[in-house]
């Protein structure tokens, strides 16, 4: 990524609109979406939902970058990352950390996802991270870069920043991956460390052409601190 090019920067209010249009472009391939929200493609909705999702964000856990096109002005890349502390040294104990489950469970579904599928996804995203609860670690929740800035390196210079952060805290990296941008984080030195499969028909009219769908665990590993 040429530094003349493009600016990374803290991400800011100034930035939602156009890193929630960011992430509503970039989750319109997922096919799992195309069943998750009703009334597919229900553009405003998704829209409301990813800038709900930045305009919530704990800036004081989360540090969340933008890139920045120096010769538009437009956002064109966003990364967050977030360090995950094991339970004990957040100081909490089992009993408020059931009370946090039971709450997420009982919490009424908004009426444009389909709770079943909601509920599989729901799952999923928690049996990956089963096994990360007593681990120390930088969790990658976003690292997306707009089509057309693709191949320029961004997406390269993000993660070398992440892999610094974690170089420098002694921390492993962990995400869960989506199958389009599975081999990125492959080649990048990632390792699997479990995996949920989802057989979409099931949701979906006959004949439709949905089939498998996997929502991949991996796992980076700095090597210092005793991490190989």
């Amino acid at each position: 990524m040429s530094e003349s090019n493009y600016t990374t920067t803290t991400f800011n209010d100034s930035y939602i609109s156009e890193t929630s249009e960011l992430l509503f472009n970039a989750k319109l391939g997922l096919t799992i979406n195309r069943l998750l929200f009703k009334n597919w493609p229900n553009e405003a909705i998704q829209r409301k939902n990813y800038r709900a999702v930045l305009e919530n964000l704990d800036r004081s856990k989360t540090e969340a970058l933008s890139v920045v096109d120096n010769a538009s002005g437009e956002v064109v890349a966003h990364l967050s990352i977030t360090r995950k502390q094991p339970l004990a040294k957040r100081g909490q104990n089992i009993l408020s950390s059931n009370e946090d489950k039971e709450q997420t469970k009982d919490a009424e579904v908004p009426e444009y996802f389909n709770p079943v599928v909601l509920s599989a996804v729901q799952s999923a995203v928690a049996e990956l991270a089963r096994g990360l609860g007593d681990i120390d670690h930088l969790e990658l929740t976003y690292i997306i870069v707009k089509p057309e800035h693709r191949g320029c390196g961004i997406g390269i210079r993000l993660m070398e920043l992440v892999f610094s952060k974690a170089e420098a805290l002694g921390l492993p990296v962990a995400l869960s991956s989506e199958p389009q941008v599975y081999d990125f984080f492959i080649k990048r030195g990632f390792k699997d460390t479990k995996y949920v499969d989802f057989d979409l028909a099931k949701w979906a009219p006959p004949y439709s052409g949905f089939g498998m769908f996997r929502l991949a665990g991996l796992i980076w590993y700095p090597k210092i601190g005793g991490y190989t």
